[in-house]
């Protein structure tokens, strides 16, 4: 996995790498302005007007060069110094020098300096360094940026956004697009901070791979390299026992699809052996969708009132498409002082013990809970922001032995040794209705096979969001529903487990 490095950490892997490469300082800033018009002019036809805005920073230096590179590629650029202080960094200068050798640079002293023709904007006022809110000069020449509706694209950072922290408080440019160097920012992963960078690549500058790999840190980016190597081995002698058995509670009357996708998404995700405990309604429909899962039957027709511990399981999943009976309640509570194995915990499980948090510490050890936004708060209350809720999530798991799992754009999760693990996979496609109940029915038929509570939340997360990837591709965002993710779970793990000989 890759730490996501902070802002001090990054310029010490900048100086690093200056003096061990060696390189100088004005040659990495060519590469880095390199990497961003490589992929810049992928994206922007030529025939496109680039206004290009710079500060008097490093940031700003990294514009001139951007500049020059487009010019010489045949771009139509206007570029931009907006005049905050007397002073430039060294490396901004010499990139002004040259870029003014080719093309005038036009200074900016008030805003009616600016006069933003149609086209795309080019982003390179401050970078990650900035640690206070952004007013004055700037502030205005952000704010009529934003204003103006153009697509921008910021160089490493939007301007004004902090990299390690959620600080809103200035001017922020709202980027169509961030392409940012060697590793992305925290604030890239954090809602409230990451509304401003649009969408986001990272492009490899050539910082020193020994120092980054050496940096320590709680926040870290899963990767496909992580899933391959902790999934479970089919062994060739194997049986369906060997595989775990995983009891799913779910569904109430008008919900047992929410039982349906949770229990196929398990058995996908391989599972040995399934048993769904559902209310009378719900029998003839999982006979009929799931015919692989063994049913139980609650003595209550429309909802789950009792619930019949099974002896051999490995897992427990409860939560999808469940109510919130009173009856359902009290069945959790009676379960939670029986259960020795570890849970899955979702959906109306969770706002059951939202109304009891008093329960949370009946929890077994190693269980996995996995709230969205609103249910996270139902538990834990409101936060100001994505970062606070992560704190919040770190005092949780550490004091009750757990690991939760943040659902988002990208989904953290935390465990009991204080890490954050942010993924990168998955599409806004996926928010809609029973995508959680396919979570929850993957992350359980990972643990019944062996896998801890972390590394199954972990590679469940991913792998559920690689479907969506791959059910995007065949359907679209818009169109995507909770089923086409089952359809493409067989691809999502295909495309992580490692095959050999040997």
């Amino acid at each position: 996995m890759q730490t996501i490095l902070s802002a001090e950490q990054t310029r010490a892997a900048d100086q690093y790498t200056i003096q061990h490469e060696p390189i100088a300082s004005i040659d990495l800033m060519e590469r880095a302005s390199l990497a961003f018009v490589e992929v810049f002019v992928k994206q922007v036809s030529q025939e496109i007007c680039v206004t290009v805005l710079c500060g008097p920073g490093n940031n700003g230096g990294d514009g001139f060069a951007v500049a020059r590179m487009l010019i010489a590629k045949g771009y139509q650029v206007e570029c931009f110094l907006i005049n905050i202080t007397a002073g430039l960094s060294e490396d901004c200068a010499i990139n002004l020098k040259r870029l003014g050798q080719i093309q005038e640079v036009k200074s900016i002293d008030k805003t009616d300096d600016l006069v933003l023709k149609d086209g795309f904007v080019i982003d390179a006022i401050f970078g990650s360094g900035l640690n206070r809110p952004v007013d004055g000069l700037a502030g205005q020449v952000i704010e009529k940026v934003n204003v103006s509706g153009l697509p921008v694209v910021s160089v490493d950072i939007p301007s004004g956004l902090f990299a390690d922290e959620v600080n809103l408080t200035g001017a922020i440019i709202k980027a169509a697009a961030t392409i940012t160097f060697q590793v992305p920012k925290l604030s890239f992963l954090i809602p409230e901070s990451g509304y401003y960078v649009g969408e986001w690549m990272a492009v490899d500058i050539g910082l020193s791979s020994d120092f980054i790999s050496r940096q320590k840190g709680p926040y870290s980016l899963v990767d496909a390299s992580f899933v391959s190597q902790v999934l479970p081995v089919r062994e060739k002698f194997g049986h369906k026992g060997s595989y775990g058995r995983v009891q799913l509670i779910a569904g109430s009357l008008g919900k047992i699809g929410a039982a349906t996708l949770s229990g196929e998404a398990c058995l996908k995700s391989g599972a040995g052996l399934l048993t769904i405990h559902v209310p009378g309604v719900g029998l003839n429909v999982v006979q009929t969708v799931l015919r692989e899962a063994m049913a139980t039957v609650d003595v209550c027709e429309t909802h789950i009132s009792d619930i019949p511990l099974m002896q051999k399981a490995d897992v427990i999943c409860m939560g999808p498409g469940l109510g919130t009976h009173a009856d359902t309640a009290n069945a959790l509570k009676k379960l939670l002082k029986k259960a020795e194995v570890p849970m899955v915990i979702d959906a109306d499980a969770l706002n059951i013990i939202a109304q009891k948090p008093e329960w949370l510490k009946r929890i077994p050890e190693g269980s996995v809970l996995t709230p969205h936004v609103g249910e996270f708060e139902r538990l834990f209350g409101k936060q100001s922001d994505g970062l606070a809720r992560i704190k919040k999530m770190l005092e949780i798991v550490v004091t009750n032995r757990l690991v939760l799992v943040l659902k988002g754009a990208h989904t953290a999760i935390v465990d009991a040794s204080g890490q954050v693990f942010f993924n990168t996979t998955g599409n806004s496609g996926m928010a809609t209705a029973g995508s959680g109940d396919v979570l929850a029915g993957v992350i359980a038929g990972l643990m019944a096979q062996g896998l801890s509570g972390k590394d199954a939340a972990i590679s469940g997360v991913f792998l559920h969001g690689m479907a969506g990837d791959f059910a995007e591709n065949k359907v679209g965002k818009t169109s995507l529903m909770a089923s086409n993710l089952l359809n493409e779970l067989h691809q999502a793990f295909c495309n992580v487990t490692v095959t050999s000989l040997f």
